[in-house]
């Protein structure tokens, strides 16, 4: 199974590492596109994530983990090959078009890869764990990709994309070689219709469990917050470091920090969680959110860096707190891949919402009202854990680490 974890971290290290990302408002501006376009392009990326994640969840879950993540790293080879011609809105909305394909295809299918080979090997109880790590891969992977993108962007703008393109055919081969998932992948395979018939209806029953369910619809609508805000921050700091007077190779710097900060936080999240407790994280996380977007328009200097670092360190605390939460509400690991290709819809709509209210305003005022969507997220929040039946993901406030056994009998699979 060692073999199998490394190849895993690789992955995740690998596959989201986009090295485009401290400059590609800049190469989208440079190619002819105004800001509020750029937005939009958020929009449609995020909208063609909603539309096929429940779709590429259930190929997932019936097809295999593996081969969706496989899947996922050729999208992203394509895109980064069409976003480097590209010229104008349409060539870049084929290219955003094939980056949300790419997400969506790897969106859930990680962790459930990654829940599915502990249980396999009886070593559930570490999923918690395991996760933080494969989080600090991902920053860790971004921190590198982050300074190389900036360094690159000095000499050509459109070099990042070429490159990246590179280590996502990278990611493929990882994919390829590792641990092959026995009970789907030896299973035979249906007829297409067939097939297509069962995702449908693991889609149906996947969006019944996550409606019904309140404790999961709550920590769902909390995901979709959070993530949307900590998304969104990919496209502000671009405009925003820029109006400080940063180049390229220095907001790349800024963003191997900001991810940096993240890794070390992903990788202390254990720590944390044992030291504060993980419904103070919950609510804490939120809080620190509405904080710094409030301020950062306020300050400048180092005091601008240390907002820009704190918001570093709920990105890295994100997935780790999140995820295993999501994992607990779901009872049944056949259908866990699509119920969180649900969870992301919910994500990648809040973010659609806020990138319109990006290209709407622009970018100085799409900052404070980041910071006020946070704090009416948390008062919606708050006064949802009081309809709470039992103790559960809204009444996180009063729970203490949670135990690191597995939960009741669940097989058990986020981005």
């Amino acid at each position: 199974m060692v073999k199998a974890l490394r190849l895993f971290y690789l992955y995740r290290l690998l596959a989201t590492s986009y090295l485009w990302q401290p400059v590609f408002v800049f190469f989208m501006i440079d190619r002819g596109l105004a800001f509020d376009e750029v937005m939009l392009l958020s929009v449609v990326y995020s909208a063609i994530v909603v539309l096929i994640e429940v779709p590429t969840g259930a190929f997932a879950d019936r097809i295999g983990r593996r081969q969706s993540m496989m899947l996922g790293a050729l999208a992203m080879v394509a895109s980064c090959l069409f976003g480097y011609a590209a010229h104008g809105f349409g060539m870049f909305l084929v290219s955003q078009s094939l980056a949300g394909m790419s997400m969506a295809l790897c969106s859930g299918a990680d962790s459930a890869y990654l829940f599915d080979l502990l249980q396999e090997n009886g070593r559930i109880h570490e999923y918690p764990r395991r996760e933080s790590h494969a989080s600090a891969w991902h920053m860790a992977g971004n921190v590198a990709a982050c300074v190389a993108g900036g360094l690159l962007a000095t000499v050509d703008l459109g070099l990042p994309y070429l490159v990246n393109a590179g280590t996502a055919a990278v990611a493929f081969v990882v994919a390829l070689l590792m641990h092959a998932e026995s009970r789907r992948e030896s299973r035979p395979r249906e007829p297409l219709a067939v097939e297509l018939k069962a995702h449908f209806t693991l889609m149906r029953e996947s969006l019944a469990i996550a409606t019904r369910n309140k404790r999961l619809a709550w920590i769902i609508f909390y995901s979709a917050v959070v993530f949307a805000l900590v998304r969104v921050t990919v496209y502000l700091y671009q405009p925003y470091l820029v109006a400080h007077g940063f180049n390229y190779w220095q907001t790349g710097m800024v963003y191997a920090g900001v991810f940096g900060i993240g890794a070390i936080f992903a990788l202390r999240y254990e720590s944390l969680r044992a030291w504060l407790g993980e419904g103070t994280l919950v609510w804490g996380l939120l809080a620190t959110l509405a904080i710094s977007f409030l301020l950062l328009n306020s300050i400048a200097g180092p005091w601008a860096l240390a907002m820009l670092a704190v918001q570093g360190a709920t990105k890295g605390l994100y997935s780790p707190l999140v995820k295993p939460i999501l994992n607990r509400e779901i009872t049944d690991s056949s259908q866990r891949a699509t119920v969180l290709s649900v969870e992301s819809i919910a994500r990648r709509t809040a973010t659609g919402v806020v990138s319109l209210v990006a290209a709407a305003y622009g970018a100085y005022a799409a900052i404070y009202w980041c910071g006020a969507l946070c704090v009416a997220g948390f008062a919606v929040l708050a006064l949802a854990s009081r309809w709470q039946p039992t103790r559960g993901a809204g009444q996180l406030a009063t729970m203490r680490p949670a135990p690191e056994v597995a939960p009741p009998p669940v097989e058990a699979r986020l981005d």
